[in-house]
């Protein structure tokens, strides 16, 4: 019998796999999972169908290395040969040539369902709860054997210790995890529980699916109790994520979310303890020196006091009336007296006999002004009247002038009247018909 150390057999199983002519040169179709470009600049993904997956990388010291640009769920054809990795006995698909065949079947779907979602409200933010901020008990559906339950209950326990956690254990991955988790949401629904995390550590899309199913997320939709949901890492992004009333990075994101630091709200209560305190001392100070002011005023507007006061102030207005009256009195006399003397300094009745003199030389002075006056108005109007007398025509007839008339219209000029015309002869006693047999212009 022949032992083989693990080094000969992977040899062997390497170089067999380098003589098969279709391992070492095939073409292989199917589903991008976990693409991801390292910074030492090797390409690792996986590709995979509906029921297998196989790694696949690309060396960074080849040209596809530098050039190859894919996303999860790109359905792809990919040329190269397979190849194991000795550290750990795996095998992988050392890629070659990329051909993009389309969108992969599963991420297809993924994305149908988004949409068919999206369209019936199932994302909307007006439905979704709002997560408590004190809760009392939170329950936690994940697989009670993985790192995520702990991580939740160590993150729950270091922030918020008087809160009590309860886990229900489920499949997060495979074909019956859909159902075992809907069972939990279920089953910790009926519970009047303030806040359910629902969710897992990382993984493959296809390790996460579980949370894109369509009835889970109905049942995560239809729940009473506000959900958090929290699946994989920062860059996974479930179905579930979109349908929770809030969606966490992380298992422990979701427990941070889930509760408040305990320390923090120990600093605040201490602290609104301190203001509330330090106010009502304050307060109780201010009411005590509003009280001591009350008091002095009450003392102060007390009847006896306002009855002084009144006494006092009539008193006071008594004294000064009287001395108002006194002072009032004492003026008038003056005054009287003032004028008394004014008067007997004056001695009116031979005022009155000067002023007697002054109107007869008023009287006299007046006379003559208005006989001059009269004069002068008699001379004007005798100048006015030989002015009459000399322009009334009366005066001029008398002379032997007569006025013509034709047509009872004066006539000025010889140029007037025609030869055979009648005209009219005023003269000073009378009037003669006259016509006109030659006329005669004179040269001026």
């Amino acid at each position: 019998m022949q032992v083989y150390s693990v080094k000969e057999i992977s040899d062997y199983i390497q170089n067999t796999l380098k003589k098969d002519p279709i391992l070492s040169n095939v073409w292989v179709e199917g589903e991008i999972s976990n693409f991801n470009k390292n910074t030492s600049g090797h390409v690792y993904f996986r590709l995979k169908d509906e029921k297998a997956l196989i790694s696949c990388m690309i060396f960074k010291t080849m040209s596809l290395a530098k050039t190859i640009n894919l996303k999860d769920g790109d359905k792809v054809q990919l040329k190269g040969s397979i190849t194991t990795y000795q550290g750990s006995s795996t095998y992988q698909l050392l890629v070659k040539e990329c051909k993009k065949s389309g969108t992969g079947d599963l991420y297809q779907k993924y994305l149908e369902l988004k949409d068919k979602l999206d369209q019936e409200g199932y994302f909307s933010d007006k439905r979704k709860k709002s997560i408590t901020k004190y809760p009392k008990s939170i329950g936690v559906i994940t697989s009670s054997t993985g790192a995520a339950v702990n991580d939740i209950c160590r993150t729950i326990k270091r922030r918020y210790p008087i809160c009590d956690i309860l886990i229900y254990h489920c499949a997060v991955q495979g074909e019956l995890s859909a159902e075992s988790i809907i069972e939990g949401i279920k089953y910790m629904d009926t519970l009047n529980l303030d806040t359910l995390i629902v969710g897992r550590g990382g993984g493959s899309f296809e390790d996460l699916n579980s949370y894109n199913d369509e009835n889970l997320l109905k049942t995560i939709y239809n729940a009473n109790t506000p959900i958090i949901s929290a699946v994989g890492h920062e860059n996974d992004f479930m179905l579930s994520d979109f349908v929770a009333d809030l969606r966490a990075s992380t298992p422990t994101a979701a427990a941070e979310i889930a509760t408040a630091d305990f320390n923090e709200l120990k600093y605040f209560l201490q602290d609104s303890y301190t203001k509330i305190n330090r106010i009502l001392i304050r307060r109780f100070k201010d009411e005590n020196e509003e009280l001591e002011y009350y008091a002095k005023q009450l003392e102060f507007f007390g009847p006896k006091n306002i009855i002084k006061e009144h006494i006092d102030n009539l008193q006071s207005l008594k004294d000064s009336i009287k001395k108002a009256y006194k002072k009032n009195l004492k003026d008038k006399y003056n005054q009287e007296l003032n004028i008394y003397h004014k008067l007997t300094l004056l001695k009116p009745d031979k005022l009155l006999s000067l002023e007697i003199e002054k109107l007869d030389k008023i009287q006299i002075i007046m006379e003559k002004n208005l006989n001059s006056n009269i004069q002068y108005k008699k001379l004007i109007l005798d100048s006015y009247k030989n002015n009459l007398l000399h322009l009334n025509p009366s005066a001029i007839l008398e002379k032997g002038y007569a006025k013509v008339l034709k047509n009872n219209k004066s006539i000025k000029s010889v140029d007037d009247v025609n030869e055979n015309e009648n005209i009219c002869l005023i003269m000073k006693d009378g009037k003669l018909e006259a016509l006109v047999q030659n006329k005669e212009k004179f040269n001026e």
